[in-house]
């Protein structure tokens, strides 16, 4: 973002249009470099997708979990089947 191919004023945008960078050349020689916020659109779609991508994950572990201490018990449970009385 921040060279220029170019001599004189330089406009560039990245993150599909979210993101702004300016340098303008002043008569007397000065370079003005601003950047900022062009299109808020796409940095609020990736920011909903990892939030709904972070929420899957939270969901998929969550059952895992429950999952692996239903085996678990069932585990235990023939263990106890198992053992003969003395």
């Amino acid at each position: 973002m921040f060279t220029g191919d170019n001599e004189g004023d330089v406009h560039k945008t990245g993150l599909f249009g979210a993101l702004e960078f300016d340098a303008v050349e002043r008569p007397d020689g000065v370079v003005d470099v601003t950047a900022g916020l062009g299109n808020p659109v796409p940095i609020l779609i990736i920011f909903l997708v990892l939030v709904v991508q972070m929420a899957l994950i939270q969901v998929m572990f969550r059952r895992l979990k429950r999952r692996r201490e239903q085996l678990l018990e069932e585990m235990r449970a023939r263990e106890a089947d198992d053992v003969p009385a003395g």
